[in-house]
């Protein structure tokens, strides 16, 4: 399908659905014996796994005949291709002809790494602050992990209210995803930012205030630093 302006796989049928939380997560497309992975968001409880295709994907189910899907912990499926380049085709250009994206775009044709989430979040088309998503390896796999800052989010749906309902009046949830054990992690705060820490590794920097900090009116930086499970907060 076409979200966004950009090309987006997904995969869905498998029951019954899981409790979890959304998370990022790969599975694989197998055209012809040669084996592609896609990695996005899975919504464990819809049983939904969506990613952005790859070029060469595209290709091969383009000119395939058949294609396998494989998710992790669920039976393959089989999809025969036959017919798929038309309609592929058609998709394509409803996406204005593109043939691939890293992640998804906002309106503006920025590249999104929560665009999945965000966009079913906010029930539909988005915006973006710049420098509302980072990433850097703040787990201990070598591997980016990815940041969210929800205070950088509008919604076209204005009724969802700020931050797609993420902020409150001060603060902001701010968003983890962890490649190494594929979860998810919110904490409060604002004005977020990745700081150098040894061998490579980042820490999370966030501004927040209240109890925290000593007290209600109380403002403080507060360092995030992964724990071998998540982060914890140091001062």
């Amino acid at each position: 399908m076409c979200r966004e302006g950009s090309p987006l796989l997904w995969t869905q049928g498998w029951a019954p659905a899981k409790a979890g939380p959304d998370r990022q997560e790969s599975f694989a497309v197998i055209v012809d014996g040669n084996r592609f992975t896609v990695t996005g968001q899975h919504l464990p409880e819809e049983g939904l796994w969506t990613g952005p295709p790859s070029a060469a994907l595209i290709a091969a189910l383009r000119g395939g005949s058949r294609a396998t899907v494989a998710v992790p912990g669920e039976a393959q499926v089989g999809v025969s291709l036959g017919g798929s380049s038309r309609a592929i085709g058609q998709v394509l250009d409803g996406c204005g002809g593109g043939t691939a994206a890293s992640a998804n775009t906002s309106g503006a044709g920025k590249v999104v790494l929560f665009g999945q989430l965000i966009a079913t979040r906010c029930g539909g088309g988005f915006s973006i602050t710049e420098g509302a998503e980072m990433t850097g390896r703040l787990d201990d796999d070598d591997q980016p992990d990815f940041v969210l800052d929800w205070g950088g989010v509008t919604c076209d749906d204005r009724s969802k209210g700020r931050g797609a309902g993420f902020c409150g009046a001060a603060l902001c949830t701010i968003e983890i995803a962890f490649t190494e054990t594929q979860g998810r992690q919110q904490v409060l705060g604002v004005r977020p930012e990745l700081v150098d820490r040894a061998f490579g590794r980042k820490a999370l920097k966030t501004t927040t205030q209240g109890a925290t900090c000593g007290g209600p009116a109380q403002v403080c930086d507060v360092i995030w630093i992964w724990n071998g499970t998540r982060l914890e907060p140091v001062r």
